[in-house]
């Protein structure tokens, strides 16, 4: 089977979509029911993880079972709607749901946690999970409102945080009990990010600083009720968590966990919403990495530059002082103004791309300075209150932004990617609040890597071979995490063993690379979901074409595919066949 075959056999376990499955005329009583049914379920998963009027949420045990039993109550209901007597747009979101439960159902009983992201980690809290991690700037800001309600609000936040980080603790220990217990490694970064929180002085503490600020009375109110609350509840989290250590090994795998082969093929089908194993994944990943290192190579090649690996190359060219910025003022807005071209360009060429093309405004700014020591280098916000759209920049360090990676980039957060993605989102009318509820970063980020190489293909690069391998090196990147991913969790490849890899074939630096793939290991499967979702959405488009014909446009496909939502690939594939097939 070849790897066109193994992404599109993956939806063969979901009804196809208008395809005999019902009468061509559906009842119009199913669909109502169903469109009643889940916009009931949309009301509860969004408060998932949380309650009305409490964004810290139900983090202990007895909250798990109970949204494990919740969900398991709408399989049931679901079930209870007969498929076929759907209309072909029913049965995407029958379809929808249905995955979303079915991961949710898996998951649940699993030890560690779940978003609605759908995005395990084995591990309860994390270097990157965990209340004290997601929750204290997110709550912090309440603390520098101007209304009486809200400071009320942030000051009983507190005390729901601190009660959330115990709730947690008691499931560090539960989980432990059933042998799951983080490798020494992330034990020893979380440690240190939780002892960083807890000894933090006030001004410098993102749960305390925004009210410190912003009223002396209310930042005391805070600080005492951190001094009694959460200074404790974190102090107990950290000691569940040394309690750990005689028991953590080396091994970052989760493989290495209770039935861990498992897990793995289940984080790896929720996080890619595909029905590929494991080790079929790695080899394809590997096959990806090949074919674009002998496509970076030609490319360098072209350019006079020959010397060393592919990844010595890039290596070399990240550092090369005619692509890079000084660290200075200066240096950041020459790179704000390459940056700004860039995506004036991208806009200008967009409309090739798409039939009805959403040109919302969207510009390049620098990202706030107190979050770039946290943040990556670059992000996409949507507009609010009045703003457009916009790219973030993280410009502490202009020389982490090379001119000859700056394209893609734009390409990805802003235009044809990110930016155009929600901007259609924003402009398409009939979606179910289900729909919109749910997300699916297979579907998210594979359009953003999809976008990147639909820009190479409608020219940006006709005079830019230097952007075209930054193009590439994107792409290299993403494949060489579908590699690392599967080894270090499948193949129970070391965490040196995957540095290595990423550092000597991809090109990228030991220190970052060393935080990614840390990153890998608590949360299995994730770093798949970019390529597997690029790469989903193109042999899709290209079943379309061998089936279309001259009836097949570039324009209607990608229309398609934004204007229809998100979607797990292989209800997103069966969509693509009905599509094609009218």
């Amino acid at each position: 089977m070849n790897r066109r075959q193994m992404l599109l056999g993956a939806a063969a376990g979901v009804a196809m979509i208008g395809t005999g499955a019902g009468p061509l005329f559906a009842s119009e009583g199913a669909d109502a029911r169903l469109k009643a049914l889940l916009e009931r379920h949309a009301n509860a998963l969004r408060r998932f993880g949380a309650e009305p009027g409490n964004p810290v949420g139900d983090r202990s045990l007895a909250g798990r079972a109970r949204a494990h039993a919740e969900n398991a109550v709408r399989m049931k209901e679901l079930a209870g709607i007969g498929h076929g007597a759907l209309s072909p747009a029913a049965r995407i979101d029958h379809d929808t749901a249905a995955f979303v439960y079915g991961v949710l159902d898996d998951q649940l009983a699993r030890p560690g946690t779940v978003d609605l992201d759908l995005r395990p980690s084995p591990y309860v809290v994390s270097q990157m999970n965990g209340a004290y991690y997601w929750l204290p700037s997110r709550l912090g800001t309440g603390g520098a409102s101007p209304e009486a309600e809200d400071r009320r609000a942030y000051l009983d936040n507190i005390e729901a945080l601190a009660q959330g980080i115990d709730e947690e603790s008691e499931r560090i220990a539960h989980d432990a009990g059933r042998g799951v217990v983080p490798p020494d490694f992330i034990l020893d970064a979380t440690l240190s990010q939780l002892r960083a929180l807890r000894d933090s002085a006030p001004a410098a503490n993102p749960l305390l600083a925004p009210a410190i600020t912003a009223s002396g009375t209310v930042g005391a109110q805070a600080t005492e009720r951190f001094n009694r609350l959460m200074r404790p509840a974190l102090d107990r989290q950290a000691q569940a968590l040394q309690a750990l250590m005689p028991r953590a090994s080396s091994k970052g795998g989760v493989w290495a966990q209770p039935d861990g082969e498992a897990t793995y093929a289940s984080s790896l089908r929720a996080n890619t919403t595909a029905n590929i194993g494991p080790g079929d994944l790695h080899r394809m990943g590997q096959d990806w990495v090949r074919e674009l290192s002998a496509e970076i190579d030609h490319d360098l090649r072209a350019l006079n530059l020959t010397r060393g690996s592919v990844g010595e190359r890039i290596a070399a060219l990240n550092t090369d002082a005619r692509f890079i910025q000084p660290d200075t003022d200066a240096g950041r807005a020459e790179v704000h103004r390459q940056a700004k071209a860039y995506l004036v360009a991208a806009r200008g060429r967009a409309a090739r791309a798409f039939n009805h093309f959403v040109d919302d405004p969207v510009e390049v700014r620098r990202m706030p300075l107190t979050s770039e020591d946290s943040s990556p280098i670059a992000f996409y916000n949507g507009p609010r209150d009045g703003t457009s759209g916009a790219v973030l920049l993280n410009l502490k360090k202009p020389s982490d932004l090379p001119s000859w990676r700056l394209p893609t980039l734009v390409h990805h957060e802003g235009v044809p990617g990110h930016h155009i993605q929600a901007a259609v989102l924003r402009d398409t009318g009939g979606l179910s609040l289900f729909r919109r509820t749910v997300r699916f970063s297979a579907w998210t980020e594979g359009w953003a890597l999809y976008a990147e190489a639909l820009a190479d293909e409608i020219g940006a690069y006709a005079d830019d071979p230097l952007g075209r391998i930054g193009y590439l090196q994107a792409q290299l990147w993403r494949a060489g995490r579908v590699v690392v991913d599967t080894g270090i969790h499948h193949e129970r490849w070391t965490r040196e063993q995957a540095i290595a890899f990423m550092v000597d074939t991809v090109g990228e630096l030991p220190g970052p690379t060393a935080r990614e793939v840390d990153r890998y290991c608590v949360y299995p499967g994730q770093a798949c979901c970019f390529m597997v979702g690029k790469q989903q959405i193109r042999a899709s488009r290209e079943a379309a074409r061998h089936a279309m014909g001259p009836r097949f446009s570039l324009g209607d496909y990608n229309d398609l595919i934004l204007r229809s939502g998100p979607l797990p690939m292989e209800v997103l594939d069966a969509l693509v066949q009905q599509w094609s097939a009218t």
